[in-house]
This record gives C-alpha cells, sequence and structure tokens, in this order.
C-alpha cells in the first residue's frame, strides 16, 4: 500500500484539478492575456505553417497545444491548453515525489508532493492556459532523468541534452538547466568520468541541446537575423529603468520600450553602474518574497532554508549539489526579471522538498545528541508536515476561488454582440487593452493607442480604421484620462455606445 501513495495522491489531484478545470471556460484578464495575444495565435500560425510572432518565447508551447488539438480533433485551443495544464500539474507532483525520494527518502517525497501541488498560486495555475505549469514539468523531467541512476550514463545525457533544448525552446530562462548539467557533468562529476570523459560527456550533451533547439535557431536566424533573438531585454529594462515607463511591467511599458532599446546589449550599455548597483538588490527581494510572499506558506519557506542548510551539513551528495546548483541559476537568472509568483514555480518545488527534510532532520540530529528519545515526538515531524500542507491549501483554496470569480464574463456576451451583427469574418478591427474579445469573435485586435486625453483618441481615430472600441474597468485603470468613456451618457458626439455589460460596465463603442 506504500508504494502506492504517490499515485493516489495523483489521482486525488487529477480529480480535484478536474473539478476546478470545469469551472473555467475561457481565460482571464491577467496572465492568460497571453494566451489570446500569443500563444493561441502562434498556435494557429504553425499549424498553417506560418512563423510565429512571440518574440519573448520561443514556439514550444503553441506548437504543443496545436498538435494536441489536431490529434484530439478539439478545435478550441483554450480547452487544449487548459488540460494540458491539468495533465502537466498532476505529473509534477509525481516527478517532485521521485526526485525528493531519490534525494531524502520516500516520506520526504511525499510530504514535498503534497506542500509543491497546493501551494501558493500553483493550482490556480494548474488549470490556466499558460506555459508556466508546462514549462516546470520539463524542468522536473530533465532533473529527474539527469538523476535516474537505473540508466547508463549516456542515456541520461543524451535524453537530458535533448530535454534541455525543449526547454530553452519553451522558455528562453530554460538556460539554466544547459548551464546546470553542464556543471554536473564537469564540476560535480555526476558520472564518476575521467576528465578526458566529462569533456566528451559535455560536447554529447551540448549536442544534444543544440539538435533539439536546432529548428527553433536556424527559423529564427533566418527570419530575425540571429539564432538567440527575443525581445526579454525590454522586460530587463523595465525593471532597471522604471522611470522610462512610470514604474510600469505591463504590455504598455514594453511597448513603449521598443523605439529606445534593440538588443540586450542596447539595455546592458544604457546605464551598467545602475544595473551592478540593483541586480543584488533585486535577489535580496526576491529571495525576500520567495519566503514571505505567496510562493509558499512562510512556515514552508523558513523551514526550506533550514533544510537547504541541513543538506549540506549532512547529508550532501552529488544529485542534491545539482539539485541546489540548478535552483541558484534560476535564482540568478530570475534576478534580471520583475518578482512574479508564476515565475517562481521551479523554487518553489524545491522550498517544498526541503521543508519537509528539516521537518525530519532536526529530529533526526536531536536524537543523535541524546534528546527527544520517548517516541511521542515521532509525531512531531509529521504534524509539521501537516500544518504545512494546511497552512498551503488554505491560502491557494482562496487564491483559486477569487480567480474562477474573476472571470471576464462580459466577453462572452460581447463576441456574440460582434459575431451576431457580423457575418463576415476576420472583417473588424477592435481596440481594446485586452485581446479577449478580439481573438474570441475571430476579429483583428487593435492594442489601445497610448492616447492621453479624449482629443488625442479623436484625433488617432481619424487616421486609423476601427470598427469598435471596447471600454471597461482595464482600458480605464491605464487610460484614467479616458475615464468619462465609463459612462455611456457622457461619451463625446462621435463615439456611439451600441452595446454594455451592466455587471461589469464594459460597453463597446462604435466611432461615427
Amino acid at each position: 500500500m506504500k508504494r502506492w501513495l504517490p499515485v493516489i495522491v495523483c489521482l486525488l489531484h487529477l480529480c480535484a484539478l478536474t473539478y476546478l478545470a470545469r469551472q473555467h471556460p475561457f481565460g482571464n484578464y491577467a496572465t492568460e492575456t497571453d494566451f489570446y495575444h500569443y500563444y493561441a495565435p502562434d498556435a494557429e500560425r504553425i499549424a498553417a505553417g506560418q512563423f510565429p510572432q512571440n518574440k519573448f518565447q520561443g514556439p514550444g508551447y503553441p506548437a504543443v497545444i496545436a498538435l494536441l488539438g489536431k490529434l484530439t480533433g478539439v478545435a478550441d485551443l483554450f480547452a487544449v491548453a487548459k488540460w494540458l495544464s491539468v495533465v502537466c500539474a498532476v505529473l509534477c507532483g509525481w516527478l517532485v515525489f521521485v526526485l525528493f525520494n531519490r534525494l531524502f527518502g520516500f516520506w520526504v517525497g511525499v510530504g514535498a508532493q503534497l506542500i509543491a501541488i497546493v501551494s501558493g498560486e500553483f493550482p490556480q495555475f494548474s488549470i490556466n492556459a499558460a506555459t508556466d505549469v508546462f514549462f516546470l514539468l520539463v524542468c522536473l523531467t530533465v532533473l529527474a532523468t539527469f538523476t535516474a541512476e537505473r540508466l547508463s550514463a549516456r542515456w541520461r545525457i543524451v535524453l537530458t541534452g535533448a530535454l534541455t533544448g525543449a526547454a530553452y525552446v519553451v522558455r528562453y530562462n530554460g538556460l539554466f538547466l544547459l548551464a546546470s548539467c553542464l556543471l554536473g557533468i564537469v564540476l560535480l562529476n555526476l558520472f564518476e568520468q575521467r576528465w578526458r570523459e566529462r569533456i566528451k560527456s559535455a560536447a554529447l550533451f551540448v549536442g544534444m541541446f543544440l539538435l533539439a533547439a536546432s529548428p527553433w535557431l536556424v527559423a529564427n536566424y533566418k527570419h530575425r537575423g540571429s539564432p538567440l533573438y527575443n525581445a526579454n531585454y525590454l522586460n530587463i529594462a523595465t525593471e532597471f529603468y522604471p522611470e522610462l515607463v512610470k514604474g510600469e511591467v505591463n504590455q504598455d511599458a514594453t511597448r513603449a520600450l521598443e523605439t529606445k532599446f534593440q538588443s540586450f546589449g542596447d539595455v546592458l550599455r544604457y546605464d551598467p553602474a545602475r544595473l551592478l548597483k540593483l541586480y543584488p538588490v533585486n535577489l535580496y527581494e526576491s529571495l525576500r518574497q520567495s519566503v514571505t510572499g505567496n510562493l509558499v506558506a512562510q512556515l514552508v519557506g523558513w523551514l526550506a532554508l533550514l533544510g537547504i542548510g541541513l543538506s549540506l551539513i549532512g547529508r550532501r551528495s552529488k544529485s542534491l549539489l545539482l539539485v541546489l546548483i540548478a535552483g541558484g541559476l534560476y535564482w540568478l537568472l530570475m534576478g534580471l526579471n520583475h518578482w512574479e509568483t508564476r515565475y517562481y514555480f521551479f523554487v518553489m518545488v524545491l522550498y517544498a522538498g526541503f521543508a519537509v527534510f528539516a521537518a525530519e532532520r532536526w529530529l533526526e540530529l536531536a536524537r543523535a545528541q541524546g534528546w527527544l528519545k520517548a517516541s511521542a515526538f515521532a509525531g512531531i515531524p509529521v504534524a509539521l508536515v501537516v500544518v504545512m500542507v494546511a497552512a498551503s491549501l488554505s491560502a491557494s483554496r482562496k487564491d483559486v476561488n477569487e480567480f474562477l470569480e474573476a472571470q471576464p464574463l462580459e466577453v462572452a456576451g460581447a463576441r456574440d454582440f460582434v459575431l451576431g451583427l457580423n457575418a463576415s469574418p476576420n472583417s473588424l478591427r477592435i481596440v481594446a487593452r485586452k485581446p479577449h474579445l478580439a481573438y474570441m469573435s475571430r476579429q483583428e485586435w487593435v492594442f489601445f493607442p497610448q492616447v492621453k486625453s479624449l482629443e488625442e483618441l479623436r484625433v488617432w481615430l481619424q487616421t486609423n480604421r476601427v470598427d469598435y472600441i471596447a471600454i471597461g474597468k482595464r482600458e480605464i485603470k491605464e487610460r484614467k484620462e479616458l475615464k468619462t468613456l465609463g459612462d455611456p451618457k457622457k461619451a463625446p458626439d462621435w463615439l456611439q455606445p451600441v452595446w454594455r455589460y451592466e455587471p461589469t460596465g464594459l460597453i463597446l463603442y462604435q466611432p461615427k
């Protein structure tokens, strides 16, 4: 029965996520904006043999969505992406168990699995049409494969090299795995090889990485002039030069900086002294947020830091050092970006495992010193794990409820209105802060212009053909100067309100 416990946890996890996912029919205005802006359109482009347009991430995720849609016959790519996240979340839980079972034993693996699947925003993103859980699965698969002693060294190198290439094509920060595994091969000597063999193994690993990533590297070179091109330098710029974008890190900010920065070099050269000064601050802030924010329960965070120290003192192994190196390199890489909880799911998984290890290890050390010998004390580690799971579940349950309650139901009504009046597909241009309405109605999305007044909007409309303008809470929040458009009675005579969703106040205007 004991060996089936992780499988039972997986099955219960799948049932819970299935129940929640059925209550999530379309994407929200937060992170799932990227689905309607990037992932779904790129999946359709890839299926049609066209080059993807997302400059911030590789095409791995939309390619998988396109493939799954074709294999399953499901036309709704949002449903495909949502259920992909559900399956990936369950598999992530399984791999958390596998990884920490190898490092610290069965019960630490089970405890880590339980904490990880209910921590912070992870349950929300487990039903989210986004790359986060899918990318985490690839990362955990790399580590689980690399530390799988049942496989030969050569197979581990070949498989993880290819998987690391796949991780890079999903998200460019997957490069941390490339560095981690190379350090594992050469520096840690994970496979117990002589120096010459280590160099050969490292070369084989890099070769497999390049082979797996080569279709995208070649395509990126042909279309953008560099195999490594991506626009994440804009995210770095918003974080380190906030005065240029009024402290924003959203699309308005990155779009505004596109004319100022064209490469990572431009960002580095703009103010290198500030980068060097603020980078350590960012690292500290990300560490602080990872412990005290909503990534994990605070008890988990503090025990995780204790567990890392205890593991280095008494349970050091090459596999353990590899995992810690991977976590450290990931933290160093993400210190270049702004904090978002979902960016740190990989760290969350590590915290879950090391927190459970700390809960178990402190009692072992105490008993080694002759203390706490009574059998009753054996229940304390179990109680600590139960408290960590309960605290994590309480917070994540609230987060999921808020997520489900915040679904933009008005988009469905607006879509039905637009399609009811316009039978011709792809003929309309819809201005909105978010791409949901345009994508769901199969029309062209026009990002809301960066106008500062109603007069500027009127002038902009004179030179830009527009069929509908969506005005809701999101538009007014980012364009406060247009707040009068939130009341159709106060609309100027050159805008005609044609549809309104009373519960949230979304209004569709038509230019006259």
